[in-house]
């Protein structure tokens, strides 16, 4: 574990916030030269924000990039916890099962058939599965798929597209969660910051990163993840909600490993 990792968190029955960093996402690095793509960047922009309070890092498959190449080099450089979007759009759900992440996000929107092969491919391998809600019809399919669930539930929340990024949004989705589950909330765009001061707020966990923006302020572009991750990580000291280590959240996630 890094130095910057052992420094945040606490004891098990401490109050903390999960700092994830969606380092990359679906944008053109021709369009945003500063964004990381690549084995080596996605690995290098991660342990920036691994120094300065995160804890996870969420990967999206890209076009370009082998996801099991991905993983592997984030893993090699840092302590992070890495949590794979189960898209299934340019790999095989296979692929990404067995890329060595440690948790594969599921849509809550996705065919029943592709939930279930990815449920059991999870549970065979050891991995936590979280799930993914950008619409608040999406709350009930959740409450039926968790209903039977023994593992902790951890939804990650997107606002700012189809669930627009105000407060009256957030608190009607963190209501409609099944009960006693956790979450994650981002917003895209815009919406980053009133979504990551209103989970704060609401008790959960955040998620920043450039995959869901690329401006730091009004006008003002992103320099790097690490920014966005150093603000979540001084927001959630001010909340009282210090970054949870990495070995914390691996406990919150349920994983053995």
């Amino acid at each position: 574990m890094t130095a910057s990792s052992a420094e945040t968190g606490g004891s098990p029955d401490q109050a903390g916030t999960i700092i994830t960093v969606a380092v990359t996402g679906a944008h053109a690095k021709a369009d945003v030269p500063t964004l990381p793509v690549g084995s080596e960047e996605v690995a290098a922009a991660s342990a920036a924000c691994e120094r300065v309070g995160a804890s996870v890092v969420d990967l999206e498959p890209r076009h370009d990039t082998a996801v099991p190449d991905v993983v592997s080099a984030v893993r090699n450089r840092t302590d992070l916890l890495v949590r794979v979007a189960a898209y299934a759009r340019s790999e095989t759900l296979a692929t990404l099962l067995d890329s060595g992440a440690q948790v594969l996000t599921c849509p809550v929107d996705a065919p029943a058939d592709f939930v279930s092969d990815l449920r059991t491919g999870a549970s065979e391998r050891g991995l936590a599965v979280h799930y993914e809600v950008r619409e608040l019809a999406d709350l009930p399919k959740l409450r039926q798929l968790c209903a039977a669930d023994s593992l902790p539930v951890h939804v990650v929340l997107v606002f700012g597209a189809g669930m627009p990024g105000d407060i009256s949004t957030l608190t009607a989705a963190v209501e409609g969660l099944p009960a006693g589950a956790e979450f994650t909330a981002t917003g895209l765009g815009e919406a980053s910051l009133p979504v990551m001061l209103g989970s704060l707020a609401a008790g959960g966990h955040i998620r920043v990163g450039m995959a869901d923006t690329l401006e730091y302020s009004s006008g003002v572009p992103v320099r790097d993840n690490a920014q966005l991750a150093a603000r979540a990580s001084g927001l959630a000291k001010i909340a009282q909600r210090l970054p949870l280590s990495v070995s914390h959240v691996r406990g919150l996630f349920g994983l053995t490993e």
